[in-house]
């Protein structure tokens, strides 16, 4: 019975260990395989919500406030124009300031609205030492003037009528909002202090 019985050979050992040698290869590069693409798209996830996250655009400095009525009380003094500067953000590509890429909205405490809509009056954007396009770049900065004189209180949320309703008083709040196509939406928020001269700076 014992003589009848065959001994496994080297050359099969050999066969069988390199197949599952191949398969389990074959195996962890699928594992690697995914594991790399999901990995990928994890980290493209993150610097995209962080580019999200972070305002693609900076105030530089001050803002240069003009008030008008500054001879009477100071619930008839109005602030009618408004000058700052944009500059852009480290680590962010180029921004469209073109009327057609950028929405700009103003929210007083008693109205709300739109600045920068295809008009040219309201709100106006000009580059310092741009190279002539409408992108803010690294390095560059725009000139950004609100006249709130052009203001139309019917085209506000809601109607308002009259300067009275439309244009911020002293110990009021304002705010301008301004978003960009990508990035997140540059908030500014200030208080206008007692005014006793035409031309003041909002830190």
């Amino acid at each position: 019975m014992y003589k009848n019985r065959k001994a496994m050979t080297g050359l099969e050992t050999a066969i069988i260990l390199v197949a599952f040698v191949i398969t389990a290869a074959a195996f962890a590069f699928v594992i690697l395989n995914m594991g790399f693409l999901t990995a990928e798209k994890a980290q493209s996830v993150i610097s995209s919500g962080m580019s999200e996250a972070s305002s693609a655009l900076l105030t530089d400095s001050g803002m240069i406030a003009q008030f008008s009525n500054i001879t009477g009380d100071q619930s008839e003094i109005c602030l009618v124009k408004l000058t700052f500067y944009l500059k852009l953000s480290q680590g962010h590509e180029p921004v469209d300031l073109d009327d057609s890429k950028l929405v700009a909205t103003y929210t007083s405490q008693r109205a709300h609205g739109e600045l920068y809509s295809t008009n040219g009056t309201i709100m106006t954007v000009q580059g310092i030492n741009t190279d002539g396009d409408s992108l803010i770049e690294t390095g560059e900065k725009f000139k950004v003037i609100i006249d709130f004189n052009e203001l139309d209180g019917s085209t506000l949320d809601p109607s308002v009528s009259g300067a009275a309703d439309v244009l911020v008083h002293p110990y009021e709040e304002f705010r301008i909002e301004l978003r960009p196509s990508a990035g997140a939406v540059l908030t500014i928020e200030r208080q206008v202090p007692a005014v006793y001269s035409t031309i003041m700076t909002l830190e």
